[in-house]
């Protein structure tokens, strides 16, 4: 199904948890909400479940309204199933009886029962654990008899509230590699919320930046990336710099750096990525500090009459205040 939501607002109190956001998931779509701790993701998402009623705005699941003036469907009557980050599994079932469950609640009874949890164990790997009790299961592994139950629930639109919080780092990749599987299996338009930019980034279709109960952006990842829409994004989503800079004859300088930029003369913000700032030739940087990722060495660099520094990536082993040529060869002027 699809979600449409049109100036949701929610409040407790004085403060608005949610404020006049609007928004639409075409069905079948991966959507990930992004934001720092406190931002309203999870009160967008209890809104859409119908677990918190909204104080203004309208909803709709498939084209069918849940949510609006004077209307409020039940979290029971919306078509949803919701992921926790507490997996909120039945510690006195089995793995099996787990998955069960909802096709069981729904009336599913004899071979038909036993044939659709075998094969949703299947989908998520976990057919020779189908015995064990949750407490006997991995983090990872209790995710996955979630997703499991999720998809024997025969839901359409799948919530997923900060579903990898818990898991170790190692884990948190591979189970990335299993939700995108999970979402391709079942087919459901899913919603999924997160405060990891990475994680976000590396499973949407479609991204939503949030901020104090607000939307910031809404684009596909990489377009998000490359042309945020506001300081505040190109801070929050991915690493680079943001310089202030003026722009006189289409030319835009940046300390000693004079950039191509058409457009009206003025001062001006500037974002520059890592992968825009070329080592080798240019003008001369000063190595600020290093940090080892993998294969890589991430850079910050400090170059004369600059404002601010400029981060950079090297394959090379760098060395703490050494001097380097520096070039910028991209960069994206922010909206005013």
């Amino acid at each position: 199904m699809s979600i449409d939501i049109t100036g949701l607002t929610k409040r407790f109190g004085n403060h608005a948890a949610v404020e006049n956001v609007s928004l639409c998931v075409p069905q079948g779509a991966f959507c990930v909400v992004v934001g720092a701790s406190g931002c309203g993701k999870s009160t967008l998402l209890r809104l859409i479940a119908g677990l918190e009623k909204a104080d203004e705005g309208t909803i709709s699941l498939d084209g069918v309204p849940v949510s609006g003036l004077g209307l409020h469907c039940p979290p029971e009557g919306r078509g949803v199933a919701v992921v926790f980050q507490s997996y909120a599994l039945w510690p006195h079932m089995t793995v099996a009886d787990n998955v069960a469950f909802p096709m069981r609640t729904a009336g599913v009874r004899g071979d038909a029962l036993r044939e659709g949890t075998k094969e949703h164990l299947r989908t998520v790997s976990l057919e020779d654990l189908a015995q064990r009790k949750p407490a006997d299961l991995s983090g990872g592994q209790r995710q996955r008899v979630a997703l499991a139950r999720c998809l024997a629930s025969g839901a359409r639109t799948v919530l997923m509230d900060e579903p990898l919080a818990n898991l170790d780092p190692h884990l948190r990749h591979r189970m990335e590699d299993e939700l995108q599987g999970f979402h391709g299996t079942s087919g459901a338009t899913t919603l999924y919320i997160t405060h990891d930019q990475r994680e976000a980034m590396a499973l949407a279709d479609l991204l939503v930046v949030m901020d104090k109960g607000r939307f910031l952006q809404i684009a596909p990842p990489e377009e998000i990336y490359a042309r945020p829409a506001s300081e505040t994004v190109a801070r929050f989503i991915g690493r680079g710099a943001v310089l202030s800079g003026q722009r006189h004859g289409g030319v835009l300088q940046l300390g000693p750096f004079a950039l191509a930029a058409p457009g009206p003369d003025g001062t001006l913000k500037v974002l520059i990525r890592p992968e825009d700032v070329l080592l080798g030739e240019g003008m001369a940087a000063r190595i600020l500090a290093a940090t080892y990722r993998g294969g890589e060495w991430d850079l910050t660099l400090g170059v004369e009459n600059l404002d601010g520094v400029l981060e950079a990536r090297s394959r090379m082993r760098p060395i703490l205040d050494e001097h380097v040529k520096v070039t910028i060869n991209g960069h994206w002027v922010l909206p005013a």
